[in-house]
C-alpha cells in the first residue's frame, strides 16, 4: 500500500510533503525520507500545516501534499481544505488510521475520518488492507483516482485515507520502489506529438473496440470509426443494444466468445482494447477472455469517472469519440494490412443453425427472423436479452434495453414511455415475471396503438435457475423464481389490447402475420406459454451446444499477421518515436 502511494505520488510529480508528527504514519514518513526524490517539511500543528501547504501551493503552482497521524488530528486539517476547495488548489491529504472494522469499537485514536470532509474536497477514498490481489488492484485505482481529481476539471483538495494495522513492526527491507500502474488523462487538446505517440504505440498491435449502449452516432463519428478500424487492423464487439452497424465489427459478441476453444482464444486476444459507450451484454465473457492476457485498456469518452473492469487501465480520453478516432487515425504515418478483424469477421459469421424446438428460444426466433424492417425493438433483461443474439435483425430497427444495472423492473414501463413519443412500431419482447413486475405500466394513458408486446410465460423466472446445479434444477425450487399459473388475458383485454395465445410451435407461426401487422389500429398483446422453466434455460446451453459441434466438424483455420505500410514520412511521429523511447 505504502509503496504503491509513493511510486504514483512520484509518477504524479508530488514532491512536496508537508508532515505532522505521530506514529502511525511511521511507513509511509519513513519511506518518504530514505527517497530523495522528496521534499518534506516538518510542522507540528496540522492546522497550520495544511495552511502552510496551501502557501506552498501558491508559490511553486505545484500539488502539495499534507500527512499526520490519525485521531483528532486529520480533524485539524478542516480550515485549510475548506480554503483550498473554494481557493481551487490542489492540496493532497493522506491521513492515517486504523482498521475501519474496529469503527466505534473503543478503539484509540479513531472516528470517521473519511466522511469528514466528504463536502468540501473533490474525491475522497478510503485504502483497503491488502490482502490479495483484488485489494492490491482497488488500492492502486483509488490512489490513481484521488491523484487525477487534484486537476481534472480544475484544481481542488483530494483526501485519501490509509489504514494502518501496526506500526510496530516494519522492516523495510525493501530496496527498490516498484514502478506501479499510473492512469492517465488526456483531454482533446492534446500536442499532435502526443497523438503521433499514441498512432506509434498501436503499430502492430492486435486491437480492439468494445462498443457499449448510448454512443451518440453521427455521419463524422461512424466515418471516423471505420476509417480506424481499417487503417490499424481493429476489430469492433459489440451486440445489438449499442446499434452499431460499423464495418469491422462483431454484433453476436456472446456468441463468439463463448464458443472459442483455448488456440482461437490466445490468437484473438487483443494487445490493446478500446472502450466506447455503456454497458454490454457479453461482460462476463469478455472478462473471462481477457483474464489471461496482457493488453492495456483505453477508456473513450466523456465518463469522468474511472472505470477499470478488466484491471488493465491505462489511460482515458476525455473527448468525444469522433475526436480520438479522428486525431489518431489522421497522425498516423501507416497502415496495418493484417488478418486480425478477418479472424473475427469470419467467426462470427455462424452458419444455418438446426431449428429449435418449441421453447422460448423458438418463440423469439419466430419474432426476430421475420420483424419486419424500420421499426423499434425493446427487449426485457435476463434470458429474452442474451436469446436474441442468436438471430439477426436488420439494420433498420434500433434495439433498446434497460442494461444499466440488469434489473427486472420497469422494462415495460420503458417500452412504453419509448413508444408515446415513437412514430414507428414498437415491439417489445419480455419474460413474464418482469411482465407482472410492471403490469401496471399498461395501464398509462399514453399507450401506442402501435404497440406490439410478446410475453414468454413459463411460469416463474428461468434465469434464476440457470446458475443452480442440475439437481436443483430438476427440483425447481419455487420460490428462488416465484413459481405461478397466471395468464395475462384478462387484465390486457380490459385494456383494450388484441390479444393473442400459442401454447405449441404451429400455433406461434400461426400468429405471426397478426403480431408483425404493422397497420394495426390497437395495440397486440401475445402471450407464448411454454412448457418448461427448466428446458428454457437449457435451450441457451443446448444452442452453444450445436454451434460447438459445427466449429469442431469444420475446424475454423485462421492466422493473424500484421504487415506494416508506410504512407508517407512524417516528421512528428519521428518525435513520438523519440518520446516513446524516452517514456519507457
Amino acid at each position: 500500500m505504502v509503496l504503491q502511494l509513493i511510486s504514483l505520488l512520484k509518477q504524479f510529480d508530488i514532491k512536496r510533503i508537508v508532515v505532522s508528527p505521530g506514529s502511525r504514519h511511521f511507513a509511509l514518513v519513513h519511506s518518504l525520507e530514505a527517497d530523495p526524490y522528496f521534499k518534506l517539511y516538518s510542522v507540528v500543528d496540522e492546522r497550520s500545516a495544511a495552511f502552510f501547504a496551501l502557501g506552498l501551493i501558491q508559490k511553486t503552482k505545484e500539488k502539495v501534499a499534507v500527512t499526520c497521524s490519525s485521531g483528532t488530528a486529520c480533524m485539524n486539517y478542516g480550515s485549510a481544505i475548506v480554503e483550498a476547495y473554494y481557493q481551487r488548489l490542489p492540496l493532497l491529504v493522506l491521513s492515517s488510521d486504523r482498521n475501519p472494522q474496529l469503527l466505534n469499537q473503543m478503539e484509540d485514536q479513531f472516528y470517521d475520518q473519511l466522511d469528514t470532509f466528504k463536502n468540501c474536497t473533490k474525491y475522497h477514498g478510503q485504502l483497503p488492507l491488502i490482502k490479495d490481489s483484488t485489494d492490491e488492484w482497488y488500492c492502486n485505482r483509488i490512489i490513481n483516482e484521488g491523484l487525477l481529481e487534484l486537476t481534472h476539471h480544475g484544481n481542488g483538495p483530494v483526501h485519501i485515507n490509509i489504514p494502518f494495522i501496526s506500526h510496530h513492526d516494519d522492516t523495510f527491507q525493501t530496496k527498490e520502489l516498484p514502478i506501479v500502474r499510473k492512469i492517465s488523462l488526456h483531454k482533446a487538446d492534446e500536442k499532435k506529438e502526443e497523438w503521433a505517440v499514441f498512432a506509434e504505440h498501436l503499430k502492430g498491435k492486435k486491437v480492439m473496440i468494445v462498443w457499449g449502449q448510448s454512443v451518440m452516432q453521427n455521419d463524422a463519428f461512424n466515418k471516423s470509426i471505420d476509417e480506424f478500424t481499417n487503417n490499424f487492423d481493429a476489430i469492433i464487439l459489440t451486440d445489438k443494444i449499442s446499434n452499431c452497424h460499423a464495418q469491422n465489427s462483431v454484433l453476436n459478441t456472446t456468441v463468439v466468445l463463448s464458443i472459442l476453444n483455448s488456440e482461437e482464444k490466445n490468437n484473438l486476444r487483443p494487445d490493446v482494447v478500446i472502450t466506447i459507450g455503456g454497458n454490454y451484454i457479453f461482460n462476463n465473457e469478455l472478462k473471462a477472455f481477457l483474464k489471461l492476457g496482457h493488453l492495456e485498456h483505453w477508456q473513450v469518452g466523456y465518463e469522468d469517472k474511472v472505470c477499470d473492469p478488466f484491471h488493465q487501465l491505462t489511460d482515458i480520453f476525455e473527448m468525444s469519440e469522433t475526436t480520438f478516432f479522428e486525431n489518431i487515425t489522421a497522425i498516423a504515418d501507416y497502415s496495418i494490412e493484417g488478418e486480425y478483424n478477418k479472424s473475427w469477421l469470419k467467426i462470427s459469421k455462424l452458419p444455418p443453425l438446426p431449428t429449435p424446438s418449441f421453447n422460448e428460444l423458438y418463440a423469439i426466433g419466430a419474432v426476430l427472423n421475420n420483424l419486419p424492417s424500420n421499426v423499434d425493438l425493446q427487449l426485457a433483461n435476463s434470458c429474452t436479452i442474451r436469446m436474441s443474439h442468436f438471430f439477426s435483425t436488420d439494420s433498420s430497427i434500433s434495439v433498446n434495453c434497460n442494461r444499466g444495472v440488469n434489473g427486472i423492473d420497469g422494462s415495460l414501463s420503458t417500452a412504453v414511455g419509448f413508444s408515446a413519443e415513437n412514430d414507428r412500431p414498437t415491439f417489445y419482447i419480455t419474460g413474464d415475471l418482469s411482465f407482472f413486475y410492471d403490469m401496471n405500466s399498461l395501464w398509462i394513458r399514453h399507450i401506442s396503438p402501435q404497440m406490439h408486446i410478446m410475453l414468454i410465460n413459463n411460469g416463474g423466472g428461468a434465469i434464476m435457475y440457470a446458475p443452480l446445479c442440475e439437481e436443483f434444477r430438476k427440483t425447481l425450487p419455487p420460490h428462488i423464481a416465484a413459481c405461478h399459473h397466471t395468464s395475462a388475458k384478462g387484465w390486457v383485454e380490459s385494456l383494450g389490447f388484441r390479444y393473442l395465445s400459442a401454447s405449441n410451435a404451429s400455433e406461434v407461426d400461426d400468429a405471426m402475420t397478426t403480431f408483425l401487422d404493422i397497420n394495426s389500429d390497437v395495440p397486440v398483446f401475445f402471450e407464448v406459454f411454454t412448457e418448461s422453466i427448466n428446458e428454457d434455460v437449457n435451450s441457451i446451453k443446448e444452442y452453444y451446444g450445436s454451434i460447438r459441434k459445427i466449429f469442431v466438424k469444420e475446424p475454423f483455420s485462421f492466422k493473424v499477421s500484421k504487415k506494416i505500410k508506410k504512407l508517407m514520412p512524417n516528421s512528428i511521429v519521428s518525435v513520438a518515436k523519440k518520446l516513446i523511447k524516452i517514456k519507457s
